[in-house]
Order: C-alpha cells, then structure tokens, then sequence
C-alpha cells in the first residue's frame, strides 16, 4: 500500500555498506518449568562506549506463574564487576539475554522500583519465541531489492494464529518498573512536552545524537548487542533504547517487554551506540546511548517484547517543515520521517511542525503565524490535499496552529474503506512577532432595497490593531429563493461560529452526521479560515410547509427569468475573501427583498 514512498525515502537515504557476517542462530532453550531456585547463569549487555559485549552474574531466586492468561516471570539477583560498575541494572538494559549452561533463559525486563536494582524479572524466551509466528499484515516488500533486480525475497513469517498473552498492566504504586525509557532527540522542551501529553509517555527523556545516521544495509546482530527502535527519524528523532535477546538469521528479539503494546506494528529497526552509564539515585540508572543507523524493520511490539527482521524496512511518511522569520527575513527547513502508522502520524506529524516554530520562534511572546501545509496523498482526486490559514495567539501560538494539520492527518488516516497512502507532508510556516488581528467596525450595503438573484456590494470597514482602519468591498448575490421583506446578513470572522452553526452545535437543528469519508475531506477544505471574512444569512428555526417551499421555487423561477431578460447573470458570487487579519467578532446587516 505504501511502497512508492518507501521505495523513495530509501533511494534518498544515505546507504552505508559494512563487510557482512555469519548471521547468529539460535541457541538452544532453557525451558521455564525446569528452572529451580538456585540455578545460576549469565547475562550478556553493553554498557559503555567501546560496544563490547559484556556480562554479569544471574542466580534464579523463584518463578511467577499465576495460571492461564497472566504473565510469567522469572526472579533472579544480578551481580559481578559489571553490575558492581554500573550500581545495579540500569535503564537499556532490558533485552539483555540470560543463560544457564548455554541454553537461552530468556530477557531481562524489569526491576524493582526505587527498591532493588539488583533483583530483576526475566521474561521467559518461550513468551518471547511466540513474536516469530504471529501474522504479519503490514509486512513490506525490500525495497532496495528490487531496486536492484534481485529475485530473492525477505524471510517467510510463518502466517498462523496464535495466542498472545493479555497485558499485566501493574498498578500506579507497584513495585515492578520495565527498565527503559523513550529516548528523543531533535526536540526542544516544549515539543518534548508536547509528545509526552499527546502520546501518554510517563518516561522521556533527551538522548544524545549518533554520528552514524543512515542505512545499513548488511547490519548483523549479536544476542547482548544494543538496538534502537524509532517512530520518527531524521533531524527529530523518538524511540527507545533497549538490548537485542535471540538472533536467527534475519529474525531478531529484543527488549523482554513491549515498546507501545501495539501489536503488529510498521517501526524503524536501528542499531545503537551506547555512549556510558550512569549510576541513579535508588537504581534509577541509566546506559546513555542512541538511535544510529537503520537496520530493519520492527514488526511486533507484544506484551513479552519486540520482534523484527533485519533488511526489510517500513513504509514511511516524509515530512519536510519550513520555518520563516518574517521580521527578520530567515528561514530554516526540517526534515524527517515517520514510520506508517496511522494512530500516530497525526501527533508525531503535527509535534515536528510545532518543535520546528518553537524552535526557530525561540519565544512564547505573541505572534502571528500563516501556516499553508501539503499532504500528498491518494485520498483526494488531484493527489494533493492544501490548506492555508492563519493563527494568533497571545502566549504559545504553536499549540494553535498546527490543530488543523492534525485534523487533517486525522482525517487522512480515517479512512474506513481502504488504508490511505500518504506520500509525503509539506508545511511551510511564516511568523510574525505581533498582533494581526482586526475588528469589524461597519457595514454598509450600497444599496438597502434588492431583488433575489441581484448583487449588492457590501463596503466592510476594519479596525486592524493599533493600525488605521481599512475597507474591503465584499459582493453578495441574493439567492433567488429570498423571502420578500427583510433579509438580515451576517459577517464575521472565519473563526467565529456563525449563528446557525451555534444552534446545530447546540442541537437545535440536527446536523449531519453520516457523511462518506469523501464529503468530510471536501467539508474540512471549505472550512472558513480565521483571516476570512465571512457573508452568513442568518435563517430562523421555523420550519417550511409544503406551501412554503413550492411558493420558493416559482419565485425562483421567475425571478431566473427576469435576470435572463435583463441580460445579467445569477451566477452566486463568493462569500468569502482574505484579509491580512484575523477577524475577532461579528456585525449585522439588513437588506429589504422586494417581491418578484
């Protein structure tokens, strides 16, 4: 579904060749009901710079099972030089493989919070084998192969149904903390604070950038080895950190917990450089390390961990933000990619759009900003869905103005026939460091008596902040099926709700709730814009009688009639017109419709 933009973000990429290795398999298993109390083993991880697999010391304390559909558990105590270096287990480590007599155990996944950073939970590599046979719907072709011409295809995920274990979520107080975090990069606080409350993180925190930041191709991954995985890359970047658990060929497992608990899942698979560790307050340590090269594709996130194939890659979604400083005559471009997922890419979308404003704003102070972004997609009959509006806020106008992009993308994404294809979203923003907002102060028409289907046009004096007043000439056609007697206009800003949208918010007129797919992208598009002035007529709720309407239709008709005779056109001019303003309020006219 979404392999033409796929296809083009690895062609762009930078491609990164490394000598290739024997792919590691898989070694056999220590099967959960033969562990006992006492047995001892190792655990295998990185945590410092120089990327050398090291491990520490693993005695089996006891088992949790708790019967069908809970989740089991191995207790253990670490120790050794490793873990005497670091002060416990930090944060990365989770992945990390544990052994006894060379059988692998399963992954470390969890500690106890603020109390013990040397007792751990391992989850069972029986849970985690599970990920290599569950169905893989969202599973994409290798681009880069068929690039080349090359025949081979990727690794079979055996396409069979199989239980998955529900979720233990512990409660707020519980003991029990997975042990990684979201790591982000790219980020300002604001737009780190705007990630964590649109996607619910507890945990986020800055990472530093690798140097290595492209594709390899022919990454190879050893049990112990560091691993990323990413929902955003580029110049932002979020994701986390963890430990790979099980190698076999291409398959690989990872962390012993669940990234988002999204289930089959389309994420960028990364390697990772683990710059050191640092050693927390009541075992809140930490292993510094991040995101580099993509390497593959994650395509489970379950409950007992990640699963992924190495040299496949996503689908993913382009995004390229353009900032201009209006005052200063500066502008800054951003680039970025999310990996396809449609829950996600309106918030991690619009929060690349706002970090790059408050990047470049570098102020929360009032400003005015024009935002005209491009969403490419198939969707819409031109390939091309564009929206320009413009926002004012007195404080952070950032969280305003990226809404209606989000909107967008939510829609986009809503489609209930088919999954969209987006191939890629422009959004250039200009900014000004002042209030461009403006009042209506009259209107007048050039003329008070009209006949349906006849243009009036409407002077509209503006009251800009603390600027001179200008006037905008706004023609109106009366519709042809205007009542004889008075017909009250309203105008205001596009922002405000005009009347009879109120009453319909309000439930005193139904409105329309069943609209296709189509006619909701179409609404959005004609939605008015906030620097819009808008011509409403303002209708009561009396409802029509059959009467009424058929009276409607022969005035219409004959007053089509009189216009042809007179040679002019009843052709509907257009209610709405630009300004450089954002009208805030809303003024009243009357016009006296003559009989026909």
């Amino acid at each position: 579904m979404h392999r033409l933009f796929a296809k083009l973000f690895l062609i762009m990429m930078l491609i990164m060749f490394v000598a290739p290795r024997s792919a590691s398999a898989m070694p056999e298993i220590f099967p959960f009901n033969e562990l006992r109390s006492g047995m001892t083993g190792k655990a295998y991880t990185v945590v410092d710079g120089s990327g050398k697999i090291e491990n520490f010391d693993v005695s089996i304390v006891g088992l949790t099972d708790e019967g069908k559909g809970s989740k089991r558990m191995i207790i253990a105590q670490t120790s050794g030089e490793v873990i005497r270096r670091t002060g416990g287990i930090l944060q990365g480590m989770s992945g990390s493989p544990v052994y006894i007599d060379g059988k692998l155990v399963g992954a470390l996944a969890a500690t106890l919070k603020e109390m013990d950073p040397y007792t751990v939970f391992i989850t069972p590599i029986e849970s985690m084998l599970e990920l290599w046979t569950l169905p893989d719907p969202k599973a994409q072709v290798n681009y880069f192969k068929i690039a080349k011409a090359e025949e081979e295809t990727q690794p079979e995920v055996e396409d069979k149904s199989v239980p998955v274990e529900e979720e233990v979520v512990p409660e707020e107080d519980s003991e029990v903390e997975e042990a990684d975090a979201f790591y982000f990069n790219g980020f300002d606080s604001s737009g780190a604070n705007f990630l964590q409350r649109e996607l619910g993180l507890k945990k986020l925190q800055a990472a530093p950038k690798s140097l290595e930041r492209g594709l390899d191709l022919n990454a190879t991954l050893d049990p112990g080895s560091a691993l990323g995985v990413a929902l955003i890359y580029g110049d932002f970047s979020l994701g986390a950190t963890g430990t790979v658990t099980a190698v076999d060929g291409k398959k690989i497992l990872a962390f012993g917990h669940s990234f988002m608990h999204s289930g089959n899942v389309n994420y960028f698979m990364t390697d990772a450089s683990v710059i050191g560790s640092v050693s927390g307050v009541n075992g809140n340590g930490v292993k510094l390390a991040g995101i580099g090269n993509i390497i593959g594709r994650i395509n489970q996130d379950r409950d007992s961990g990640i699963a992924g194939i190495l040299g496949t890659f996503p689908a993913v979604v382009p995004i390229t933000v353009t900032i201009k400083d209006n005052a200063l005559d500066k502008s800054e471009t951003y680039n970025a990619t999310i990996a396809y997922n449609e829950n996600l890419i309106p918030k991690l979308g619009a929060a690349i759009a706002y970090t790059a404003l408050s990047k470049m704003a570098d102020t929360t102070a009032e400003s005015t900003v024009e935002v005209d972004f491009n969403i490419k997609t198939n969707v819409v009959a031109d390939g091309e869905l564009v929206r320009k509006n413009m926002f004012y806020n007195a404080t952070d106008v950032g969280q305003v103005a990226i809404l209606e992009l989000m909107q967008a993308l939510n829609l986009v994404c809503s489609n209930t026939k088919e999954e969209s294809n987006i191939f890629g979203v422009d959004v250039n923003i200009s900014f000004d460091t002042e209030r461009r907002t403006a009042s209506i102060v009259s209107v007048t028409p050039d003329k008070k008596s009209v006949k349906p289907g006849e243009t009036v046009n409407l002077t509209v004096e503006l009251q800009p902040y603390r600027k001179p007043t200008e006037t905008v000439i706004m023609p109106y056609t009366v519709p042809l099926t205007a009542r004889q007697g008075n017909l009250s206009l309203e105008i205001h800003g596009g922002a405000l709700v005009p009347v009879n949208q109120a009453m319909a918010n309000a439930g005193i007129v139904t409105a329309d709730s069943n609209k296709s797919y189509e006619d909701k992208i179409k609404d959005f598009l004609k939605t008015n814009k906030n620097n819009q002035l808008v011509i409403e007529v303002v209708t009561t709720n009396e409802p029509r009688t059959e009467k009424q309407i058929r009276k409607e239709i022969a005035q219409a008709k004959r007053a089509q009639a009189l216009l042809k005779k007179e040679g002019k056109s009843s052709k509907k001019t257009n209610s709405k017109v630009d300004t450089n303003y954002i009208i805030d309020n809303v003024m009243r006219t009357t016009l006296s419709v003559e009989k026909v």
